[in-house]
């Protein structure tokens, strides 16, 4: 111990919101009580439960989980090669994604639960070719939701930092 030593400043100890709608501005808090800070390194923790390598990209599968105060739905982070380099991965998003035939039902049900918490949408309905697209801003944080109407109907949620 030097002398100096006695002026560094100790580290805080990491506090775990309890609201997963308020702490949506730090991470996403999954209501089993972890917490994934946003920007933090996806590997530290390893609470991913599944990891899969594409050519262009690495899926981290968090699994069915439950946020913003009981939305449950099948989670993932895509982490793109040519946007992150080196070996660790930056967790910047979670989506959710869909193809099944109750698509557009899980669509009404993630829309009504959103606007519950953060109101009506700051980008409203894109209706040109049936598709939708609504979006929510919170601070640095994008909330998009669309629903597709291609060869077959896609649910796409997708919650991440926008700068």
């Amino acid at each position: 111990m030097t002398f100096f030593s006695f002026f560094k400043r100790k580290p805080k100890p990491e506090v775990i919101p309890t609201d997963s709608v308020k702490a949506i501005v730090d991470g996403i808090l999954f209501e089993e009580g972890i917490f994934l800070k946003w920007g933090s390194d996806i590997e530290a923790g390893k609470l991913y439960i599944k990891k899969e390598y594409r050519a262009d990209r690495t899926i981290y599968h968090w699994g069915e989980r439950a946020i913003l105060n009981g939305l449950k739905l099948y989670f993932k982070t895509i982490c793109w090669n040519h946007k992150q380099q080196g070996d660790g991965k930056s967790f910047e998003s979670i989506e959710f994604l869909s193809e099944d035939n109750d698509a557009e039902e899980k669509f009404h049900k993630i829309k009504k639960h959103v606007i519950e918490f953060f109101g009506l949408p700051k980008q409203e309905e894109d209706v040109r070719q049936g598709d939708i697209a609504l979006e929510w801003r919170v601070k640095t944080i994008r909330i998009s939701l669309n629903l597709f109407h291609k060869e077959r109907k896609k649910v796409h949620l997708e919650i991440g930092w926008w700068l």
